[in-house]
């Protein structure tokens, strides 16, 4: 019944004396053999089988079967007998123990756990010993060290075993080994010492086969990503009388395009874009069902209001325009859902996805709800906003003034950061939880997370949508939609129709008719409440939508914690140490763990750090494969070597088993997952979630694992991949669709920015996380060398390949897969005059360098590049740098160029003038009027010692932004869209007692985008030089300062 106990009593007692002797031996084990008996018993042992590692190293293998429990009833003995003198001679060895299984836990647990686990038993370190069919695998028996000379010889071991109360034999064995001395400096004797890793269950190619499946899995997820539905034809609509039709918005967007740019206050945008749209409207009410009254209007609108993006400021507008459409509810309700795009653009950019794409997928949508059969419990508006792109100044217009504003309850916003893909739900409002049970329940491709919204409004990403105004002025609950793929095009002259995919309008089409269809049918829009309750939300795979409130996430969370809590501590106390000493030993795993972490991103971001020094930086913009043998290689590399490090430095002495030491490690994974999630619970993010998934399946794994604990090699390895490929397949989807905003975004981060050290980081920092299912498994391969070799190989070689040709190039002008250096050039003259009226002048080229490797990168192609001078001490002379910033970005933007060059063509410049001025004794009122014949930014700096304390704008109160010198500063953007008309305001200014001199600095930036004026020849020739792989976006301006 218990044959292999003997090997192991033997192993262990020749170990026990290694202390008290001088010379060490080792032992070979020439043979074992079963009893002559064996298949006489009722149960024999099979497949007996001692495979040779060398000579002092061996492995056995068999199976066996107990009939009964190693309980308190079962007692045992071993007797030895050495040969000689021509027979066996007994010599005293282990006598009888009335409980053997409590023996041997007390005195040999470090070899009896050990051996137990490897055959499979649940919990080796418990009694009884449950009985059932076991097979022991590849049992290592390593007899290096032993210092028993007089050991040397053959021997015969006998176990006898008992019952202990009728003290009937239950079974015995004989065992037949020969000792050889063997002197401990025999090479052979260091060679078995570097062979353990023969205990490992795995081979390096089983690991690197899971790696590689990992990145397959990756891959697959981007692929996935991409995949659209087909496109519907308008031959299609016969069949498809309800359905959005693709092509139909495509041809409209076309026309939009075909414009050309559109800014607000441009002829394009203010009278051919809003002609098209309203010609466009006109006709759909034509062929709409009768049974809807549909009505049209085109909003003219002037406003201001305070808006605290980028550095802050106030917003004013005069006459931008609306294109609005409503139909009305068949019920004469009073509520109202709008639907909102905005059909200008950026400056240079035809604006095919930002946001002309928007406008064709509202436009069809109109088309498609106008002909429905039945009507509308609620009115739907749809809103075709024109000045966007101004900050958001029509939909402010919109939601402050027009008639129909009031009846606005929830909303739905089309934006674009990118061309194409997939439209993201970025955000939702987390005071109505309905809004996104709607959504869940009515898209057929529902993709959005509130990871995305709490990223968004960490405002780590520089952006901001009409959302904001809707949600702040009009005190609406709504959706922000937004496609993220392709952003390299965002805000340039390469965002045309040709990188706009039918597949993705088809998508964005059908996901939004079918939610306006389900919320205009809800019962809560026309509740004036709010139900309060915030909301956590994400996609799993785009297939469907988790939603849930916040407190059934805090009680999931605390669910989640308690269990996993339980598990952990419960593998602590049933392992085969003291708890004290296994506490320790996971304290020590998860320390371990996390030093693998900061290493690994530490080594990530010297590599980043190498690159720079090396000038070869961003290769992965182009191209973001780089990123994998860059970062994630190195990071996966070096949390797998300090993991092989630590515990072979400080789990030496813990077991013998590596399966023993891998779940200490996963434990300590999965005590990590808690402790993220206890502090996501304190500060109550709606993105714990992120971190819920995979201490939820680590709980899961542990759990299976009490009913399989004796799983071991494939079906093991099989069970812990399919538990995590949830959650590693969720992570990755989720990091697919933050690099693909992250990338393209590093283009446009500015040049005071390293981004290659902050995709490095960001990247290795994902990996850490990504890999945790995977690198622990290094523990249980053998001959990691190898796999340390390889990845250490793939990284040098593709080092050389980046340093040595043309594939670290990081950018790309080729239409299928572009990745343009962006420019933002604004031929500029400078006037500025100080208290005494005199006049400096300074004429050139003002160059906001977006990327790390601008502007050198372009020198061998502009020669005027060589004359480049950053601008740093004009920042100390003049307010804003003494450059015409088009927003309030000088905290983001302050690394910018000068290159001095010729004073552009004469043009008109906006003017100020002091129409009034009231002196008391600490304060001081002026009322200023500007005349603005373009877009223009007005910047006031208060002399030390003075204060802006109010002014007509906004709410009264100036907003402050970033100091010079040590004043405040204040930033107003005016906007127009039909005529632009001067506006006056007042300004009240706390000074000390008795003050005189200036009081304030002011500069007027008077910004020429569009056409005519934009450009002269003499700079469109300048530009012209740019290469390829660059896009320019350029416009002329004067900027004009004084003291006052």
């Amino acid at each position: 019944m218990l044959t292999t106990i003997i090997i192991l009593v033997t192993c262990v007692l020749i170990s026990s004396f290694a202390a008290f002797m001088k010379n060490k031996y080792v032992a070979e084990i020439e043979t074992i053999q079963t009893c002559p008996n064996n298949f006489q018993m009722e149960t024999p042992i099979t497949n007996l089988k001692l495979s040779r590692y060398n000579r002092t190293q061996k492995a056995l293998s068999y199976d066996f079967t107990y009939l009964r429990p190693l309980d308190e009833k079962v007692g045992g003995a071993v007797s030895a007998d050495r040969w000689g003198d021509g027979g066996w001679i007994n010599i005293p060895f282990l006598g009888f123990q009335p409980y053997i299984c409590r023996y041997m836990l007390r005195f040999l647990r470090s070899v009896w756990v050990p051996f137990y686990e490897n055959v499979g038993v649940a919990h080796p370190d418990r009694c009884p010993i449950p009985p059932g069919k076991y097979s022991l695998k590849n049992y290592s028996m390593d007899s290096t060290g032993i210092n028993i000379p007089f050991f040397s010889g053959r021997f015969r071991f006998t176990s006898t075993f008992q019952d202990v109360d009728t003290k009937e034999n239950i079974e015995s064995t004989l065992l037949r080994k020969r000792f050889k001395d063997i002197e401990a400096t025999h090479p052979l004797a260091e060679e078995t010492r570097d062979e353990k890793h023969q205990l490992k269950p795995f081979h390096p190619r089983h690991f690197l086969a899971l790696f590689c499946l990992c990145v397959l899995a990756f891959v697959v997820v981007i692929v996935v990503q991409k995949r659209l539905p087909k496109p519907l034809m308008v031959a299609d609509e016969r069949e498809n009388r309800d359905r959005f039709i693709s092509e139909r918005a495509y041809n409209f967007l076309k026309k939009l395009t075909k414009i050309g740019p559109r800014l607000a206050g441009s002829y394009e945008n203010e009278v051919v874009a809003v002609g098209l749209l309203t010609r466009e409207v006109k006709e759909i009410i034509k062929g709409s069902n009768k049974i809807h009254s549909i009505e049209l209007d085109v909003q003219r609108v002037s406003g201001d209001f305070d808006m605290d993006f980028l550095d802050g400021m106030a917003s004013v507008y005069r006459n931008v325009q609306n294109v609005v459409v409503r139909i009305a509810s068949g019920v004469k309700s009073r509520h109202s859902l709008l639907v909102n795009c905005h059909f200008d653009s950026a400056v240079d950019s035809p604006g095919a996805s930002d946001d002309g794409a928007g406008c064709a997928v509202t436009l069809e949508t109109l088309r498609v709800l106008s002909r429905s059969p039945k009507p509308f419990p609620h009115n739907i508006i749809f809103l075709f906003n024109g000045a966007e792109e101004n900050f958001m100044q029509a939909s402010h217009g919109f939601i402050t003034q027009h008639r129909w504003a009031k009846e606005v309850r929830a909303f739905v916003n089309l934006e674009a950061c990118g061309a194409g893909g997939r439209e993201l739900l970025f955000q939702g409002d987390p005071r109505n939880s309905w809004l996104l049970k709607t959504y869940s329940k009515a898209v057929a491709h529902p993709y959005g997370s509130s990871l995305s919204q709490e990223f968004f409004e960490s405002k780590l990403f520089v952006g901001d949508t009409d959302y904001r105004i809707f949600r702040d002025f009009g005190n609406a609950s709504g959706l922000d939609f937004a496609w993220t793929t392709n952003g390299y095009v965002y805000h340039t002259k390469l965002d045309t129709i040709e990188q706009v995919p039918m597949g993705s309008l088809q998508r964005t089409g059908d996901n939004i008719v079918g939610l306006v269809k389900a919320v205009i049918s809800r019962p809560e829009l026309g509740e004036d409440r709010s139900d309060g309750s915030k909301v956590v939300f994400f996609d799993m795979l785009g297939v469907f939508m988790v939603q849930y409130t916040m407190g059934v996430s805090d009680l999931v969370n605390l669910v989640t914690i308690a269990v996993s809590l339980f598990l952990v501590n419960k593998n602590v106390q049933t392992n085969h140490l003291t708890t004290k000493k296994c506490y320790k030993n996971l304290l020590s795993c998860t320390l371990g763990i996390a030093a693998s972490w900061i290493i690994s991103i530490t080594l990530v971001v010297l590599i980043a750090l190498w690159l720079t020094i090396l000038g070869k930086t961003m290769s992965w913009f182009a191209r973001p494969w780089w990123l994998f043998v860059l970062y994630v290689v190195p990071t996966v590399l070096a949390s797998m070597v300090v993991l092989h490090l630590h515990s072979k430095r400080y789990l030496k002495n813990f077991a013998t088993s590596p399966w023993t030491i891998f779940r200490l490690y996963r434990d300590a994974y999965h005590l990590i997952w808690t402790i993220m999630l206890i502090f996501g619970l304190l500060i109550r993010t709606r993105s714990s979630f992120i971190i819920l998934i995979w201490g939820f399946f680590a709980s899961v794994e542990n759990f299976l694992e009490t009913k399989f604990g004796n799983w071991k090699g494939p079906k093991w390895l099989f069970l812990h991949v399919a538990i995590n490929a949830l959650p590693f397949t969720h992570w990755s989807d989720m990091i697919v669709t933050l690099l693909n905003l992250l990338i393209p975004a590093a283009g446009r981060m500015g040049t005071g920015i390293n981004s290659e050290i902050v995709i490095a980081f960001t990247v290795s920092l994902l990996t850490v996380f990504l890999s945790g299912f995977v690198v622990p498994l290094i523990l249980l391969t053998h001959k990691v060398g190898k796999i340390f070799r390889l990845f250490v190989t793939i990284f040098c070689v593709f080092i050389a390949i980046l340093v040595f040709t043309p594939l670290g190039f990081p950018y790309s002008g080729e239409l299928t897969s572009l990745a343009p250096q962006r420019f933002m050039i604004v031929h500029t003259k400078r006037i500025f005059h100080d208290a005494t009226g005199a006049v400096v002048t300074k004429t050139g080229y003002w160059t906001l360098t977006l990327d790390m490797n601008s502007p050198h990168s372009v020198k061998k192609y502009v020669p005027e590049v060589a004359r480049v001078q950053p601008v740093d001490r004009d920042c100390i002379h003049y307010l804003y740098c003494g450059m015409p910033y088009f927003a309030p970005g000088l905290s983001i933007l302050w690394k910018t160029h000068w290159i001095p060059g010729p004073e552009p063509e004469p043009l008109p410049k906006s003017t100020f003038k002091i129409l009034k001025k009231e002196t008391t004794s600490d304060k001081i009122k002026f009322l200023v009027e500007i005349d603005a014949p373009t877009t223009t930014n007005i910047i006031i700096s208060p002399v030390l010692g003075a204060e802006l304390t109010r002014w007509t704008l906004g709410s009264g109160k100036p907003l402050q932004g970033p100091l010079w010198n040590g004043r405040n500063t204040h930033f107003i953007f005016y906007g127009y869209g039909l005529k632009p008309t001067p506006f006056k305001f007042t300004m009240d200014f706390q000074v000390p007692s008795g003050h005189s001199g200036s009081i304030m600095d002011l500069a007027l930036c008077s910004q020429f985008m569009s056409q005519p004026r934009k450009t002269s020849k003499r700079f469109r020739d300048f530009i012209a030089q740019f290469p390829s792989w660059t896009t320019v976006a350029s416009w002329t301006a004067i900027y004009e300062s004084w003291t006052i």
